[in-house]
């Protein structure tokens, strides 16, 4: 069975208004349906609508490693650094869950390494946890001064 893309948009959109996870652009981005995202953006949605914990799409993005998702929220206009309910910004979220690509596209648009978590730990600091891959920490390390 063959799908166009709209019918890949609107099963996209579906699988997001149905979900339990969170608001649609939330859950699309979160699920890597990137038409569906795209379709949201250029209509005008909400880009710092809340998920989970007072995460944002970007936020979803960056964890789950769709940098094509990421691109297409920052292109839109979306808050590059903005707080979870933890205090992480999308950077911090894409270090954590270890997303290299998401990583290097935050860092490229100007995402701040020193902004700090309610604990105090930065971007920076958590490039130093040890199952952080190798190439996150080359990452951050060119960023510093």
């Amino acid at each position: 069975m063959d799908l166009s893309a709209s019918d890949l948009v609107n099963i996209g959109l579906t699988e997001a208004i149905l979900s339990d996870r969170g608001p649609p652009l939330y859950v699309a981005a979160s699920l890597g349906c990137i038409a569906a995202v795209k379709v949201m953006a250029e209509a005008g949605s909400n880009l710092e609508v809340s998920g989970p914990r007072g995460q944002r799409p970007l936020h979803a993005a960056a964890m789950a490693g769709h940098v094509g998702i990421a691109g297409i929220l920052l292109s839109a206009g979306c808050v590059i650094d903005p707080l979870d309910d933890d205090g992480n910004t999308p950077l911090i979220t894409a270090i954590l869950n270890g997303q290299v690509g998401p990583v290097e596209l935050l860092l490229a648009v100007g995402a701040d390494i020193d902004i700090a978590r309610a604990d105090g730990f930065t971007a920076v600091h958590m490039s130093q946890l040890p199952d952080t891959p190798k190439s996150i920490r080359e990452l951050l390390a060119i960023g510093q001064p």
